[in-house]
């Protein structure tokens, strides 16, 4: 079994066996090159100062990319316009407690067969005054080719945009995957779908691809003045909620 395929196994089990594994779909993991060109443009791409695989990790090779869907649960008890959802804010939390594991278990795997590994949690990770990130783990999905940007700015995997995801950096070698040929946008590829812009009860997003972040964060703050009134996931319930295209 390459070390891959081990990490996949893992991944997949811990998803299966989770107390709330309703909540989701089979796991996808991507794997980037640590020297991939496009590292060293995230700074301008961006638009802020972004870590680089070797400043978390001196000697880095691989960048791990896990990106958990949601299952129809999930969907279904927030498709039906609900700016809150209880069932969305459960899997929210629960979610970004499983990555965290994930990350330390894919670590101990690594570190078994006397690789090192470092990370950074899926969420909470970014300054709050500026709504930037110095470490995207969506600029990794994209390297790491397990999806692509869409106009709601999140990143469209063959099984949607509907989860949550995390990344991992080793010294290990794992081949990297290769980038899809096309946007899995709808909007993107046709100019047609705007449905994320008009879910968006903030008026952050807009259809000329640009997000007003602080916009975004004061209607979360506004909100969410509960753990279980977490997020809002009215962006991820177009079309390409549950798949790419």
């Amino acid at each position: 079994m390459t070390l891959s395929q081990e990490i996949e196994k893992l991944i997949s089990a811990m998803a299966e066996n989770h107390a709330k594994s309703r909540y989701y779909r089979r796991p996808i993991v991507g794997y980037a090159s640590a020297e991939d060109p496009l590292y060293d443009q995230l700074d301008k791409i961006i638009g802020n100062p972004q870590i680089h695989p070797r400043d978390m990790l001196p000697g880095a090779r691989t960048v791990i990319v896990i990106f958990l869907p949601y299952s129809e649960i999930v969907y279904n008890d927030m498709k039906n316009g609900l700016l809150t959802s209880s069932v969305y804010s459960d899997a929210y939390m629960h979610t970004n407690a499983l990555l965290d594991d994930m990350a330390a278990k894919t670590g101990e795997l690594l570190a078994s067969k006397g690789y090192r590994s470092a990370s950074e949690p899926p969420t909470e990770n970014f300054n709050h005054v500026t709504k930037t990130a110095s470490w995207g783990h969506k600029s990794n999905a994209v390297i790491a080719g397990i999806g692509t940007f869409g106009l709601n700015h999140l990143i469209i995997t063959r099984s949607g945009c509907l989860g949550r995801m995390t990344s991992i950096v080793t010294d290990a070698y794992i081949e990297p995957g290769k980038r899809p040929e096309r946007s899995y946008c709808l909007f993107y590829q046709t100019g047609k779908c705007r449905k994320c812009v008009d879910n968006c009860p903030s008026g952050a997003l807009c259809s000329d691809g640009t997000i007003d972040k602080r916009r975004c964060d004061a209607y979360l703050e506004g909100k969410n003045i509960h753990d279980w009134q977490q997020g809002c996931p009215q962006c991820a319930l177009g079309p390409c909620a549950m798949r790419g295209f």
